[in-house]
């Protein structure tokens, strides 16, 4: 079966639009992995995509970094996978500037959360992320240390599909993502001052964001991590400008939609 990525939240920072912060499904070979854990991890609890995972008997989770958009839904493990095991993978020093245990056990334990991580009711694994590649089954991926405050990680299924949030525009970006044929890319700003702007914040624009995608060939660009005060209407006015001006394929996902790679 070919890969699927279901949108899960496509915001950044907090919830507007009736669009949750970042998390994305990823069904790849025999794997269902989570690519981090934003508020969007609650679409887990609908029916539909409660049932397109019955078939796996583990949930993988892979961090980008410990921004709370990023990581507030690892709260909600016990309501939406309660009692299947779920594998962590989670980056460090020198990927990011943080430690993997550290961090996930800094926000889920008393006062802030009811539980610890070893307490839930799904058996938790953690293994920290501290080189370029690794393999969750048969599912292999690369990975790239990023710039954004505080560090973030690129990621890359196979070359099916490439995450890469919370990042400036990065010329290194262009060989990591070559070829893929799903390109997730934060798209932050667009505008005249949106490049200066996008740098200081250590997020992206959309001018460098669709050459970046343009540059490397990839076979469809979904444009992610969306600024909260930014409409729908603007931001699919955006994708269409920039189609119409690179000729790169350019989507604008729907939350819980399946797209097939």
């Amino acid at each position: 079966m070919s890969t699927r990525v279901i949108p899960l939240g496509t915001n950044g920072f907090i919830p507007t639009e009736g669009r949750q912060t970042m998390s994305f499904l990823v069904l790849a070979a025999d794997q269902a992995i989570v690519l981090d854990t934003g508020s969007g991890l609650a679409r887990l609890l609908d029916a539909s995509l409660a049932a397109l995972l019955e078939p796996y008997a583990t949930l993988s989770i892979v961090y980008s970094h410990y921004h709370l958009d990023h990581l507030v839904g690892l709260s909600y493990l016990p309501a939406v996978w309660p009692n299947r095991p779920v594998h962590i993978y989670a980056p460090q020093r020198p990927l990011v500037d943080a430690m993997a245990q550290q961090a996930l056990d800094e926000l889920i334990r008393p006062p802030y959360f009811p539980l610890t991580l070893q307490q839930f009711p799904c058996p938790v694994t953690i293994t920290p992320v501290v080189a370029e590649s690794l393999a969750i089954g048969a599912v292999p991926l690369r990975l790239r240390a990023q710039r954004h405050p505080g560090g973030s990680l690129g990621i890359r299924i196979g070359d099916d599909v490439a995450y890469t949030t919370d990042t400036v525009v990065d010329e290194a970006t262009i060989a990591f993502v070559r070829g893929v044929k799903l390109l997730l890319h934060e798209l932050w700003l667009d505008g005249p001052q949106a490049a200066s702007e996008a740098a200081r914040t250590g997020h992206s624009h959309a001018g460098g964001v669709a050459r970046i995608a343009a540059e490397a060939g990839v076979g469809r660009l979904m444009i992610v991590h969306h600024n909260p005060r930014r409409p729908w209407a603007d931001i699919v006015r955006t994708a269409e400008a920039w189609r119409s001006a690179t000729g790169v394929d350019i989507i604008v996902p729907e939350e819980g939609k399946i797209y097939g790679v």
